[in-house]
């Protein structure tokens, strides 16, 4: 089950007020990174084939096919120099690539 830590509830919850969206936030997969699969989100229609959670008054949607690999993923609050945000974190077995690779960098 995916869970909003309260300070990234918070910020969702800005997010929604600012830009007065009514729309579920979709999760949806973004790739891999060198530390695993990555997912991103946006405002979204729900469909047929998602499964939807309502936490802390905010509503999630993903599609069922990502229903496993969402299982423990965390949303998090974030500090970036374009100002707060949140983000997705699911743990990964994928190693890190330690700085050796210049992909991620």
């Amino acid at each position: 089950m995916v869970t909003i830590t309260p300070k990234a509830s918070e910020t969702i919850k800005s997010i929604i007020a600012e830009d007065k969206r009514e729309d579920p936030i979709r999760i949806v997969f973004a790739g891999y990174s060198c530390s695993g699969p990555a997912y991103m989100m946006a405002f979204d229609k729900k469909k047929d084939s998602d499964l939807e959670l309502r936490e802390d008054g905010i509503t999630l949607i993903y599609d069922k096919a990502l229903e496993e690999s969402l299982k423990d993923a965390t949303i998090e609050s974030v500090d970036t120099p374009q100002g707060p945000g949140v983000v997705v974190r699911v743990k990964s077995d994928a190693p890190s690539c330690g700085g050796t690779c210049a992909g991620c960098h």
